[in-house]
């Protein structure tokens, strides 16, 4: 990745489609009169989701590839098409093609939500998966569900390009990161998942029973079993820690390894033995799993010379969020999502002035980055920077700085 504050792979594309245009509508910086075409647009490429149909109008948020949109309205400026996805969003023709009029997956207009559906299901979580207060990405987060967790719906909403399924009062996900099943959940006669049939409370009393957890995601230490209990600290994965009580409470089972410190099953595996990090007190944070940081920064370096080709996640092939997902999967055995918004959630964030090697850099602002890479130590990263180039060592530089970074291991 250069310095380029735009996603390198849009603007590569971007000035393909002027050289190919002539260059000449390029040069004509107003916009055509407005056509009132309708259609649907498919996403080839991530592409800027703008406030105005021109690259000087804001970013709204980026649509990825795969995703299909109406439009309601065509103009001409800079020598694109661009597609009008909303009452106010645009989306140019360097990374978005029509598609036939019927063709299925195509969503509603980007900021529209269509009316609710009262169908029932359950979801099996694939990758993590934020937990919106609402059906859109306007939506504040409430909190991340982890992979491999299974939830119950009870509604439905098209918004944002996305199918968002009801799974607690006010808790919605999106069905990027998860896949809906019908029926009940298979592990139950009574559709048991992590959630319960209101997404309200349904509370035990602690029974006093011992062992020891996994931490697998970086997760939040509680002061008492429940979600809304005020967090005490977040501890990263890795780690594993003795626990001394358990209590059933909002879907999970409950742990708690120190004084008033509770964990919640989502973000733990039970294990044998009665040994862990935290003597039975979580106030020790485990450190940084220093020789699996060293093998995915090792792995890392033999794919340099690698070519960067857009959604490839390995062995011969990669983008920026696909080989950190290649990396820690095969070299760790920890999947961190595919792409840059679900590897925000599969850490605890760090400081850039404390960074480590296997650390995850990100760039853009959290929920909406667009390039990530490995930190290796001495200010040097390994990135898949953009297309027509490859993997390669580079140096974190006044001009492209990182915004945050995450600590997996």
């Amino acid at each position: 990745m250069t310095s380029k504050r735009t996603h390198a792979g849009i603007a590569t594309l971007a000035s393909a489609a002027v050289i190919l245009s002539g260059g000449i509508a390029a040069a004509n910086m107003t916009a055509k009169r407005a056509h009132a075409a309708t259609g649907a647009v498919k996403i080839l490429y991530t592409s800027h989701l703008r406030r105005g149909p021109g690259t000087q109008y804001g970013t709204t948020r980026y649509l990825q590839p795969g995703e299909s949109y109406k439009y309601v309205e065509t103009r001409t400026a800079q020598g694109y098409t661009w597609y009008r996805v909303s009452p106010v969003d645009w989306v140019a023709s360097a990374g978005a093609a029509p598609v036939a009029a019927g063709t299925s997956g195509i969503a509603a207009p980007a900021e529209h939500v269509t009316t609710g559906t009262a169908s029932t299901g359950w979801l099996s979580i694939n990758t993590p998966a934020n937990l919106r207060q609402g059906p859109g990405l306007s939506y504040g987060v409430a909190r991340t569900l982890a992979a491999g967790e299974v939830y119950r719906f009870s509604a439905t909403r098209q918004a944002d390009g996305f199918t968002w399924y009801l799974v607690g009062r006010n808790q919605w996900v999106a069905n990027g990161a998860v896949t809906a099943h019908a029926g009940q959940y298979p592990g139950s006669s009574t559709n048991a998942g992590n959630n319960n049939n209101s997404g309200s409370n349904s509370n035990s009393t602690p029974t006093a029973q011992s062992g020891s957890v996994r931490v697998n995601y970086a997760a939040n230490l509680r002061q008492s079993a429940s979600l809304t209990a005020s967090v005490v600290q977040s501890i990263p994965a890795g780690g594993t820690y003795t626990y001394d009580a358990t209590q059933q409470a909002d879907g999970y089972t409950w742990y708690r390894i120190g004084t008033n410190q509770w964990i919640a099953s989502a973000a733990v595996t039970a294990v044998a033995g009665n040994s862990g990090n935290n003597a039975n007190n979580a106030d020790n944070t485990a450190p940084a799993d220093q020789t699996k940081a060293s093998a995915v920064v090792a792995l890392a370096r033999q794919q340099l010379g690698k070519p960067y080709v857009w959604g490839g996640k390995g062995p011969n092939v990669f983008d920026c969020s696909g080989l950190m997902y290649y990396v820690f999967l095969n070299a760790a055995g920890v999947n961190i999502g595919g792409w840059t918004v679900p590897q925000e959630s599969s850490g605890r964030e760090v400081s850039l002035s404390a960074l480590q090697p296997g650390d995850i850099l990100f760039w853009g602002p959290k929920g909406n980055t667009y390039h990530d890479a490995l930190y290796i130590g001495n200010n040097q990263y390994i990135a898949a920077p953009e297309p027509g180039q490859v993997v390669q060592i580079q140096t974190i530089s006044q001009g492209f700085q990182p915004n945050f970074a995450v600590r997996v291991l």
